[in-house]
């Protein structure tokens, strides 16, 4: 039954990604940015199935199973942050790319150069979002493929090519516009598979009073909201992860979505679709890390970013695992497509400008990334926290003070940009 509702749940999203080709406009244009033509509902869902992961599901459910409470204040610090992101610069950036006729990040921060100075600049931060793109959609099949190995007994290796399949398809169907619709139906999936999980799992730990004695029992540490042995002390540790929310700012596989938005003024009702979304979601998420150490505690000794898999094939019948999985994959294969065709974005229009308008260039990027992060995948780390940590900072600090500037009117330099 397990594998019978996974299936019908693979076939459902794949679906929806061709049935997408048909509204699609056949051009590079509409295969990178939809054509400026999101509706504000499937914006936010997107955004939010896209920003929120398989990390969630895997790594942010481990982090919380060993730190116990105190996790939540990474929740708090990146919803801060990426409300500010939000606020200050997506209509700008939403306004500004349409009106310099960009389609792509690296062409939003060379835009105000010319001649050999704006191709240096754009390449370079192309082949940034290639590198940390690829290493970030990697750690999304590896969460996915761990999930199968637990529900399934699938070879990791098989997991990953799974999803590799899947990503491909659609988005070789419908490019972004496949992945914005596919995104609708998966955050859905994402928010009631978690919701639900937590829920149970909170009745078999008696409640939420319950929740936090057996915790208290097993390591007072696990029920203490203020962290221990964190170096700096709390206000830094905090300014941190705000700072690290804050980097949504250089994500391009994210902000490629306010920039696909109709228009806009429509980003305030997007805004507050996405932000209802992340709280409910990220609060169950935490929930179900905390469940899971009192209801798997022999998982302290082995991997921990098992968690939700083993909780959800312990707790729940046949059926509902299946849906739990169908989840994660959602989490997982959202977040992989748009970084996908983010590393063909970057590929067609800023590393190969003079192909930037030929349809059948921007597919090959696509399966050449893909080849790309298939490899990282299997020979890389097999921590899903390491592996996003890594590829979102490098993101961050590279693009986003950039992009930040470039919202904000603040023009630099060609040598400033270039060592940024």
């Amino acid at each position: 039954m397990v594998i019978i509702s996974f299936l019908v749940f693979l076939f459902l999203m794949t679906a929806i990604g061709v049935y997408s080709s048909k509204k699609s406009l056949k051009t590079s244009q509409d295969y990178i940015i939809a054509d400026r033509s999101i509706g504000p509902i499937a914006t936010s869902l997107s955004a939010v199935s896209t920003c929120h992961s398989g990390f969630m599901f895997i790594g942010m459910i481990g982090f919380t199973y060993l730190n116990g409470i105190s996790a939540i204040w990474l929740i708090i610090a990146w919803l801060i942050g990426d409300f500010l992101a939000w606020f200050f610069m997506y209509t700008p950036l939403r306004e500004k790319t349409e009106k310099l006729n960009t389609h792509t990040v690296s062409g939003f921060i060379a835009s105000h150069f010319s001649g050999v100075k704006k191709v240096v600049i754009q390449k370079v931060s192309a082949l940034f979002i290639v590198l940390f793109l690829s290493v970030y959609a990697a750690a999304q099949l590896t969460a996915g493929s761990k999930a199968l190995s637990v529900m399934l007994g699938w070879h990791h290796i098989v997991g990953i090519l799974v999803g590799a399949v899947i990503v491909t398809a659609y988005s070789f169907a419908g490019g972004i516009r496949a992945s914005i619709w596919t995104d609708v139906a998966q955050s859905i999936l994402m928010l009631m598979s978690m919701t639900g999980l937590f829920i149970v799992a909170l009745f078999q730990t008696n409640g939420v009073q319950g929740l936090f004695q057996s915790l208290n029992q097993l390591d007072p540490y696990l029920i203490q909201w203020i962290p221990q042995d964190i170096g700096y002390g709390f206000p830094l540790y905090l300014a941190g992860w705000i700072a690290f929310g804050f980097g949504v700012c250089g994500q391009p596989h994210i902000i490629i979505r306010p920039m696909s938005i109709s228009k806009s003024s429509n980003l305030k009702q997007a805004r507050y679709l996405y932000f209802l979304w992340y709280i409910i979601f990220s609060l169950c998420s935490i929930g179900v890390g905390l469940t899971s150490r009192v209801l798997l505690p022999e998982l302290a000794l082995a991997d921990t970013e098992l968690a939700l898999p083993i909780l959800a094939t312990t707790l729940l019948p046949s059926i509902l695992v299946g849906g739990i999985l169908a989840g994660l994959f959602s989490a997982t294969i959202s977040t992989a497509d748009s970084q996908i065709l983010s590393c063909s974005a970057a590929f067609t229009q800023d590393i190969f400008p003079s192909l930037k308008n030929t349809f059948s260039f921007s597919k090959l990027a696509t399966l050449l990334t893909m080849i790309g992060v298939v490899f990282i995948s299997i020979f890389g780390s097999k921590s899903v926290y390491v592996l996003v940590i890594l590829a979102w900072s490098g993101l961050a600090v590279i693009l986003g003070p950039l992009i930040f500037c470039k919202c904000l009117n603040i023009k630099l330099g060609y040598k400033t940009s270039l060592s940024m």
